[in-house]
């Protein structure tokens, strides 16, 4: 996405989400114990990819509406491309920003002595988010090539996008499934969301 690792939605999730996730931390009385590290898996998960899938479902709607995809049409550049070249560049910013989140969260822990393992603590968070920022993201472009209003493409993402991402994601939490089970059903769902997005893009921009 042109100018996104710039962009104020970059900035909040790289440093606005590490501090979220500290200063609710301190500022939550009764966690139980609860390490700062499990703490920022649990928001991480659902509030990054729903920051940036909003703002990717924006983002494709209102270039279908100001006919900036018509342009392309005289350049060598597949306009299917495009969308998959945002909605890559989305789900990486969200990995990133997610894995240094947990990576200061969990040396924090580590520094207050309490007993983790880095390693392990930090590979179970990132796969659910991962899976949770594949499958938000997908319904994203999905959405942002069916509809041409910002509004409807907002509600739709922030509520079909965060609760489908979180059923799959669930059903691990709840031991219905592995954690791994659930991330390849996410994953599988996600690539199906994106090939639908792609033929919907392209008969959108056809008619």
């Amino acid at each position: 996405m042109n100018g996104f690792y710039r962009s104020k939605v970059m900035i909040a999730l790289l440093i606005g989400m590490p501090l979220i996730a500290l200063l609710l931390f301190v500022l939550t009385p009764d966690l139980e114990g609860l390490p700062l590290g499990s703490f920022t898996a649990l928001m991480i998960s659902s509030m990054a990819g729903l920051l940036a899938s909003t703002t990717l479902a924006v983002s494709v709607i209102n270039e279908r509406t100001q006919g900036v995809y018509d342009l392309l049409i005289v350049r060598p550049v597949r306009r299917p491309h495009i969308l998959l070249a945002k909605y890559l560049a989305v789900v990486v910013s969200v990995i990133a920003a997610a894995f240094l989140s947990l990576l200061v969260a969990n040396i924090y822990d580590w520094l207050n002595n309490s007993p983790i393992d880095i390693g392990s603590s930090l590979a179970e968070p990132m796969m659910v988010t991962i899976t949770m920022a594949c499958v938000s993201c997908a319904v994203a472009i999905l959405v942002g090539s069916l509809v041409r209003s910002v509004l409807l493409g907002i509600i739709l993402t922030l509520y079909g996008g965060n609760q489908l991402s979180a059923v799959i994601v669930l059903t691990s939490l709840q031991d219905m499934m592995s954690t791994e089970a659930a991330a390849i059903i996410g994953l599988a769902l996600a690539a199906t969301l994106v090939v639908l997005a792609v033929i919907m893009f392209n008969r959108k921009l056809n008619s």
